[in-house]
């Protein structure tokens, strides 16, 4: 009989592994798409990208055994051309033809190899004195998951991006003549400029038009500009020629050049007068949106505080009579919520004012400058997971220098100013640290110093990423109000840090005792209790298995196995369990440190070393996931379980010392230094299935 079933069963480095069977058919090919369609009640690949050649089969039938095992280069996919179908033939010309289902390979596969995933030889980390702590139970929300970029991220990206541009253009070099461009006269430089220029402000339009303080064109008018002291020398240039804010290339990102220019043609005439306030829009809007996060935690908890001391008024009240309330306890009561009222009622919504630019701080409009960049000066960066970053120390003292950069500094200094830091998780969104100064006589394009103390540093977390916001307030000589909003990374270290993470540098190595590495050992399944009914059980599950780490935790957690299963057929003597599967385990970086002991005569690190690698930006960039159809069938007197085991290899890390601090107190001289430390790269899938009870 002529048969086409393609099943999918694993992968290699360089393989993907299928099962077919085409029954009495002797000659097969492939066809590789990127969609389905349906003809004739048919399911078939389309978009085809790569049809193999016919190829007779190797394996002859035998009572009736047809299946083949094939292998197909990973090079004939991608993340777009990943369906696959089976056609059989009679012959290379396609006599009686057939054909299976069509497959999708997932993408991520690309770079997984599941092929080593029956016992095998490799070797087993020997230990004997090493004790791990219990095992933990957590759920899936609990590990580290890939997460989709924020608002806040996008728009924290094109600040960065466009600063330095936005510098060099606000502030042209001493010397230049008012026609002459930033770059010292080269008018090819200006270009990118100007269209870097366009492209934020379209972007930035498109994918937060609701960000407070971003409007369009009419909101930048010369009353306004002339009003404030530091948009002198960029309102003058409001109405320059245009003619050089042409793109230099035909294509930009693949988009014809005249349609984007079509797009962004208002923001491009803009030019520079626009770009200080799309910068200052986007550090506004992520710091609103940290301060709205700890408006609604106030407020929740106000909640919680008034509604205990409702219940407390409840039981008061003496059971099965007439509602009465002690008068020395309701007295109690209500001077506990006039003095709890102010905290827990939540605030008022911010009034609205004039313009779409303006916002409240502390009852005052405060107008996001379309004239002034507030940026972080100085800023000493080193190789801080595989990223550059300032690197602090919670030393005697840390020194901020901020500066207020403008086209054409005023001839007077600013009388006084407020300046504002803000000290933000950008994960969790909390304030972790807030500190006001008054300053006077504040020059433009000027570093201003800023200096905090060892003991109001130290609440903050070590080796976390977190984002450090400058706000200046001032107010013109006609009594209107500015503002401008700088910000800037920033990671607390103390003695190490993770610099980049290298290569593997040893082979694999399994956890194959079971009494000493339980915590590593995770059961995903156990066949059911089949009772009467039932003589067979079956399991066929696409299985989802995640592998993260974890930088708080001092022991293992497993997540709890979750089934998405078919419907079953209550006839069946089979009691057949399929669909898909969902587990996982959580690795503690202090357990993996436990694995060193033993390993080809390695020590685990001490707790300076390991407090560097315990980071949350270490653990998120060790997250893998695995996909894998595991199948199993026994009789009901045999007992089935499956269990994953993380396979290890010993990995190089490269360690900074903080040798010294600049006088400002960020890191300045390092010395590298290399460590191994185990990481998981694959997972052992065990099927085990008893004999008998």
């Amino acid at each position: 009989m002529a048969l086409a079933i393609l099943q999918w069963e694993s992968a290699d480095s360089q393989h993907y592994r299928f099962t077919i069977d085409i029954g009495t058919n002797t000659w097969y090919r492939f066809k590789i798409g990127r969609q389905i369609i349906e003809r004739a009640g048919i399911k078939w690949v389309d978009g085809i990208s790569k049809v193999t050649p016919f190829q007779q089969k190797k394996k002859l039938t035998f009572l009736g055994d047809s299946q083949e095992e094939i292998r197909i280069p990973k090079n004939y996919f991608d993340g777009e051309h990943c369906y696959i179908q089976l056609l059989s033939a009679k012959d290379r010309n396609g006599t009686s033809p057939a054909v299976s289902n069509v497959i999708r390979v997932p993408a991520g596969l690309q770079h997984v190899n599941t092929g080593r995933f029956n016992i095998s030889s490799s070797a087993s980390i020997d230990m004997q004195t090493t004790a791990f702590n219990p095992i933990r139970n957590i759920s899936h929300e609990q590990q580290y998951l890939s997460q989709q970029a924020s608002i806040e991220d996008i728009l924290g990206s094109l600040v960065r991006a466009v600063l330095p541009v936005a510098i060099n253009m606000l502030t042209p070099q001493a010397g230049a003549g008012n026609n002459t461009p930033a770059s010292g006269g080269n008018i090819s430089s200006q270009q990118p400029a100007n269209m870097l220029t366009g492209l934020l402000g379209a972007i930035m339009r498109a994918v937060a038009p609701a960000i407070s303080g971003l409007s369009g064109q009419q909101s930048v008018s010369t009353a306004q500009s002339q009003d404030n002291r530091f948009c002198a020398g960029i309102c003058a240039d409001s109405n320059t020629s245009t003619e050089a804010n042409q793109f230099s290339k035909p294509f930009v990102f693949g988009i014809d050049d005249a349609l984007l220019a079509s797009l962004a043609g208002p923001l491009i005439q803009q030019g520079v007068q626009l770009l200080p306030q799309l910068i200052n829009a986007a550090n506004q809007h992520k710091l609103q949106t940290l301060q709205a996060n700890n408006q609604l935690m106030t407020t929740l908890a106000g909640d919680v505080q008034r509604r205990l001391m409702l219940q407390q008024l409840l039981q008061n009240q003496q059971p099965g009579a007439a509602p009465n309330v002690d008068p020395a306890a309701l007295a109690q009561l209500i001077a506990q919520l006039q003095n709890a009222q102010p905290a827990a009622a939540p605030a008022a919504a911010p009034a609205n004012v004039a313009t779409a630019h303006s916002l409240m701080q502390n009852n005052t409009a405060y107008t996001l400058s379309n004239g002034v960049i507030l940026t972080f000066e100085s800023l000493k960066l080193s190789a801080y997971n595989g990223k550059q970053l300032p690197l602090l120390q919670q030393a005697d003292k840390l020194l901020f220098k901020l500066k207020l950069n403008v086209g054409q500094a005023p001839k007077n200094p600013l009388p006084k100013a407020i300046y504002t830091f803000y000290f933000k998780d950008p994960v969790s969104r909390q304030l972790l640290l807030e500190k006001t100064f008054k300053k006077k006589d504040i020059q433009a394009n000027t570093n201003v110093d800023f200096e905090f103390m060892k003991s109001e540093l130290l609440s903050l977390p070590l080796y976390k990423d977190l984002e450090i916001f400058a706000e200046v307030r001032w107010r013109t000589s006609s009594g209107k109000e500015y503002k401008a909003i700088g910000n800037t990374p920033a990671v607390f270290v103390q003695n190490y840090f993770v610099q980049q993470q290298g290569n593997a540098v040893s082979s694999e190595k399994e956890l194959t005792d079971m009494k000493v590495y339980r915590s590593f050992w995770n059961k995903i399944w156990q066949s059911p209790s089949l009772g009467k009914s039932k003589s067979l059980w079956e399991l066929n599950v696409d299985t989802r298995y995640t592998v993260s780490l974890s930088a708080e935790h001092t022991a293992n957690g497993i997540t709890g196995t979750k089934l998405a299963v078919d419907a079953k057929d209550k006839e069946s003597l089979t009691d057949t369990t399929s669909g898909k599967m969902k587990a996982g385990i959580e690795l503690s970086i202090s357990e993996l440190n436990k694995l060193l002991d033993g390993w080809d005569g390695n020590k685990p690190l001490d707790d300076e070393q390991l407090a560097a690698i315990k980071n949350t930006g270490f653990a998120k960039s060790n997250l893998s996931e695995m996909i894998y159809n595991i199948k199993m069938k026994g009789r009901t007197y045999e007992q089935g379980m499956v269990w994953a085991v993380p396979v290890f290899k010993l990995f190089e890390i490269t360690l900074g010392k903080v040798d010294s601090l600049t006088p400002d107190g960020y890191v300045n001289e390092i010395s590298s230094t290399k460590v191994k430390f185990p990481l998981p790269v694959s997972v052992r899938i065990l099927g085990i299935k008893s004999n008998n009870q």
